[in-house]
């Protein structure tokens, strides 16, 4: 796991990564055990008996794997989850905030080339606060 990723993961409840695959794409979402935690607990807004919650916690909690740093701080993703991504030889990590993922690198950059054409056709843009909450 690239050194950068690894510094940004809070290893206070558990030194290592968890990772499960991503329901959205065809790649491999990870985070730290306390960013997993805060998605569990939101979950438990939601009614108990719903499919709803049902469905996401089916298909994000009981479908993760906690991987643990080696004393080099590498991690060893199952066949299941490199299978499921397409990962043979490389893999492509990609920052999302307070998570990332992990990407076959061909489909990564077709993806991007995808959210770029996105991006420009609905002319989206970020407004950025500073610490005294004003528009920048």
């Amino acid at each position: 796991m690239p050194a950068d990723f690894r510094i940004s993961v809070n290893t206070k409840f558990f030194n290592g990564i968890i990772a499960f695959r991503s329901y959205k794409f065809k790649a491999i979402e990870a985070l730290d055990f306390e960013k997993m935690k805060k998605i569990a607990d939101s979950l438990d807004n939601l009614d108990f008996f719903s499919e709803s919650k049902n469905d996401i916690t089916t298909s994000i909690l009981s479908d993760s794997y906690k991987l643990p740093f080696d004393s080099e701080g590498r991690i060893s993703l199952p066949n299941e989850l490199l299978k499921f991504a397409n990962i043979n030889t490389s893999a492509t990590f990609v920052g999302r905030g307070s998570s990332f993922q992990i990407w076959n690198p061909k489909s990564f950059k077709d993806y991007l080339q995808r959210t770029r054409i996105n991006i420009k056709k609905k002319k989206l843009s970020l407004l950025v606060k500073n610490s005294n909450n004003e528009k920048k």
